[in-house]
């Protein structure tokens, strides 16, 4: 619900930030059982939406902006909506976030949920594009048509799917990529030549051991020529992305008196300090960054379930889980790499998939178009992250 905006507003649960994570925490409060007011504060004019489709099917044209909208919280009575806000300061001992109107909203607890930033590339402005923001995807798929050259700067899931995207548009597509292979240390050597050939069937370029130092302007200077590479090279394009990876929106919070070391330093249980929490991608949970859309709802649920009933299910829960739809293909990856892993290669009916041991565990699993396999994988190895669990 909106109502009148006062000069100080009081309320139990001050989420800050209307993304997936504070709409999750929103949500959950009501399910859990919690029936005080809930301020939910968003940068963004709109709803809720949910962010993934913005570099797949949404970016392709194939969902429009109704599509992505994420439903009101369960029982939304006491729910208020404080969009097109910015927060720009917290005082943790009071608990009261300054709004950029210079409003203050007070709460016995407060959640922070403002995800992270994409980080941009230096250089010339026009023509260069991030995939945050439902305006970033319309202003990108706008920008992009037939015979378009596009570098690519960054060869993880979102980049990955930004060219899986435009080249579907018929762009003509590059895609710069720091390791040796795209998603080498997420999904490992094996799987990531997989991932390389899937693009290079669909016409991709994939660039290797190089990084995108800057956007170069082009001879009107509105506009830009390509892009720079670490070696010297210079790659052609009419549009460049950058998706090599995000920040934590935790600017605001410098001086509130919060540790920030990579983002919102909390517990196993998401407190950052008496009756401040942190979720999702500005967060991080006894010394692990959040990176994963089922591990930002994970967090959130049990910060609701914290602040609902003061303390957190006890439950194991899945390994983490990232999927991606890129053309035809589907990849999945539960669980996550930390180093020295061993890896057994298991092919089957045109897809591929991969188990990771650590010693004698199994500790993550790849898949290629072999979704049944890896959803039978995740269910058979619960467990919850160290993140997660809570000492004796």
């Amino acid at each position: 619900m909106t109502g009148p905006v006062d000069a100080v507003t009081r309320t139990g649960v001050v989420v800050v930030g209307a993304g997936l994570a504070g709409w999750t925490v929103a949500s959950t409060l009501r399910t859990e059982g919690y029936t005080g007011d809930v301020v939910v504060i968003g940068a963004e004019e709109h709803a809720p939406y949910d962010r993934p489709p913005l570099s797949k099917d949404f970016l392709a044209g194939r969902l429009h902006r109704g599509d992505l909208a994420l439903s009101p919280p369960d029982g939304d009575d006491g729910v208020t909506w404080r969009l097109g806000r910015r927060a720009v300061a917290l005082d943790v001992d009071a608990r009261a976030v300054t709004l950029d109107d210079g409003t203050l909203v007070v709460g016995d607890h407060v959640v922070v949920a403002t995800g992270a930033v994409a980080r941009r590339l230096p250089g010339a402005v026009a023509g260069i594009h991030t995939v945050a923001t439902l305006e970033d995807a319309e202003a990108l798929r706008s920008a992009v048509g037939p015979g378009v050259r596009v570098v690519v700067a960054g060869a993880g899931f979102l980049g990955l799917e930004v060219a899986a995207s435009l080249t579907t548009l018929g762009a003509r597509v590059t895609v710069a990529c720091a390791d040796d292979g795209p998603l080498l240390r997420t999904i490992g050597p094996d799987a990531s030549a997989a991932v390389q050939t899937l693009h290079g069937s669909h016409g991709v370029r994939m660039v290797t051991g190089v990084r995108v130092l800057s956007a170069l302007a082009d001879a009107t200077g509105s506009g830009t020529s390509g892009v720079l590479l670490d070696d010297g090279r210079e790659l052609p394009a009419d549009v460049v992305v950058a998706a090599a990876g995000a920040d934590p929106a935790a600017g605001w919070l410098w001086g509130s008196g919060l540790t920030l070391d990579g983002g919102v330093v909390c517990d196993a249980t998401g407190n950052a300090a008496p009756g401040v929490h942190a979720v999702g991608d500005c967060a991080v949970w006894a010394g692990e960054r959040c990176s994963h859309w089922t591990r930002t709802v994970r967090q959130a649920r049990r910060v609701a379930a914290v602040v609902a009933h003061g303390q957190p299910p006890e439950a194991d829960v899945e390994p983490d889980y990232v999927w991606s739809d890129q053309y035809d293909a589907r990849l999945q990856m539960a669980g996550s790499l930390r180093g020295g892993e061993t890896s057994e290669v298991l092919s089957a009916d045109g897809g591929l998939f991969v188990v990771f041991r650590s010693g004698d565990e199994e500790v993550a699993a790849f898949a290629l178009n072999q979704p049944r396999r890896l959803m039978r994988w995740r269910k058979t190895h619960r467990r919850r992250p160290a993140s997660e669990r809570i000492p004796a």
